[in-house]
């Protein structure tokens, strides 16, 4: 029979047994003990001289000597109790020296090659005296526990949950956890997202539920709350500023990477995480609706009336109680989130917002502008001022008229065409009437072609020959831009040589006025 340890409870079974007369055979096979090792412990107990009307506390203590009859031998502890503190120094380290701090493994190793231990004692037999004796333990450091006035501060963290069927697409489920911290009454909605419409909605549902808005809201650096984190000076999201505004909360995120500044909400995302399996066990066919109304109910009917273990109170109860009456009064009208994007204005005076395209006056063609999107109204801002602003309607396109000239109005057939002639009169009439001829056959490769020579015409404007050029195109259909650059080259290559003239021919000549007349 292997090793097994006999404590103080089987010596007084042992000792009560022999009193009523069992055999140390019926006694080793009711404690499943070997024989011969209750044959020893029964000639110790009767060296001991217990008389049996002995109250059991006493009978307890006598036998507590013997305990140690049968311990084992620990040869391993024995070796290693005098190396304590080096084997401690090891695992600690120590940077003022350059000593780094080693893992137990590493601490054994180095033991083992110090003292030429070979390998007694093994390495399980090292962890285990590691682990009695805590050397591997880092001291302690001392929390504050930070304590609010009622009213005063809600923190809030999300969580991620698992996967759920959400309109017939498979989802990750994210769990918003809100946390009162004076009555510790938390707030749980699941949802499918964590982007700025979404975390701004459930911060609105969450006061909603609560009655009122405490004076500041503890978070974290996510991107739906904190663009940029800071010590000092942190960068809010705008929607999320929006809603502080609303409400007239102060937003008072987290230190980057300290989940200890919000260390209530912290500690009820596991239980939070505990209550959503326990949800989607019980209600495998739920809608994320359904469950999210028995998360309501959780909180205020299961872990609102539990004693809280660090106030001593009922969360409910000290809600209603003190918390509720120092909540500020929510505003009449409810907070409408919007989500902000930045847009960049395409040539053709339009940016994109989502599926759908908005207009702007020309002289913001290239410039980025922001987008504030709710889902009644789009409004548009170019250095903090408003541009445009367009009801949500289900057009994909949506623009003012004026903002485009009479030749260009967008999403109508030839519009484009008619500008270029339009940019072409401004050249010369002879320039607009050979856009025209050329766009006449009508198509893609005629807007292109008239897009590339209205170029070189651009480009060629100030030339003494223009008018010659255009006149040979029109008259020889020469619709080609390389073929037009090769005329306005040509052009320029050609001299005029001086013709020579007598004096009489001289006098003879007259000014062309002459021959127009008056």
């Amino acid at each position: 029979m292997g090793y097994r340890l006999v404590n103080t409870d089987h010596l007084g079974i042992i000792w009560s047994q022999r009193t009523l007369g069992e055999s140390n055979r019926s006694i080793a096979r009711r404690l499943g003990l070997d024989r011969g090792t209750v044959n020893r412990y029964a000639e110790a107990i009767d060296a001991l001289a217990i008389p049996p009307d002995t109250p059991l506390a006493e009978v307890r203590s006598r036998l507590s000597v013997l305990g140690s009859v049968n311990a084992k031998g620990k040869p391993a502890r024995a070796v290693l109790e005098p190396l304590e503190e080096e084997i401690r120094s090891l695992l600690a380290g120590d940077r003022t020296k350059g000593a780094l701090p080693m893992k137990a493994k590493t601490a054994w190793l180095v033991i083992q090659e110090r003292h030429g231990l070979g390998e007694r004692p093994s390495y399980e037999s090292f962890k285990r005296f590691v682990r009695d004796r805590r050397l591997d333990r880092k001291a302690s450091k001392a929390t504050v526990r930070i304590e609010v006035e009622p009213g005063d501060e809600i923190q809030v963290d999300y969580a991620k949950m698992g996967g759920w069927v959400v309109a017939g697409k498979s989802r990750t489920i994210y769990a918003f956890i809100g946390i009162l911290s004076f009555s510790r009454l938390p707030f749980v909605l699941f949802g499918p997202s964590q982007d700025e419409v979404s975390f701004a909605k459930a911060l609105a549902a969450m006061l909603s539920c609560y009655g009122g808005s405490a004076r500041r809201i503890n978070l974290d650096n996510l991107k739906a709350g904190v663009l940029a984190a800071g010590i000092f000076d942190p960068v809010l999201n705008r929607t999320f500023a929006e809603l502080c505004d609303h409400y007239g909360i102060l937003p008072d995120p987290a230190r980057p990477a300290s989940p200890k500044d919000k260390g209530k909400v912290e500690r009820i995302v596991p239980v939070v995480r505990e209550l959503w399996k326990r949800l989607t066990a019980l209600h495998p066919a739920a809608s994320l609706e359904e469950l999210n109304e028995l998360a309501r109910a959780w909180a205020r009917d299961d872990y609102g009336k539990r004693c809280h273990g660090t106030t001593g109170a009922a969360p409910v109860a000290a809600f209603e109680g003190v918390e509720r009456a120092r909540l500020a009064p929510l505003p009449p009208e409810p907070f409408e989130p919007a989500s902000w994007t930045v847009a960049k204005v395409n040539p053709d005076q339009f940016i994109r917002v989502g599926k759908r395209l908005y207009g702007l006056p020309a002289l913001y063609i290239g410039k980025r502008v922001a987008v504030r999107s709710t889902d009644t109204l789009v409004e548009i801002y170019f250095e903090h001022k408003l541009v445009r602003s367009y009801p949500v309607t289900d057009a994909l396109k949506s623009y003012l008229p004026q903002d485009f000239p009479a030749h260009g109005q967008p999403f109508v057939p030839g519009a484009y065409a008619r500008s270029l002639i339009v940019k072409a009169r401004e050249i010369s009439p002879q320039a607009a009437e050979y856009l025209r001829l050329m766009l006449k056959g009508g198509g893609n490769l005629s807007l292109r072609r008239a897009q590339a020579c209205l170029s070189v015409l651009q480009s060629r404007k100030d030339c003494p020959a223009l008018s010659h050029v255009l006149g040979y195109a029109i008259a020889h259909q020469v619709f080609k831009p390389d073929a037009l650059k090769v005329l306005f080259e040509d052009e320029s290559r050609q001299r005029t040589l001086p013709f020579p003239i007598s004096p009489c021919g001289a006098a003879m000549g007259r000014d062309v006025g002459y021959y127009v007349g008056p």
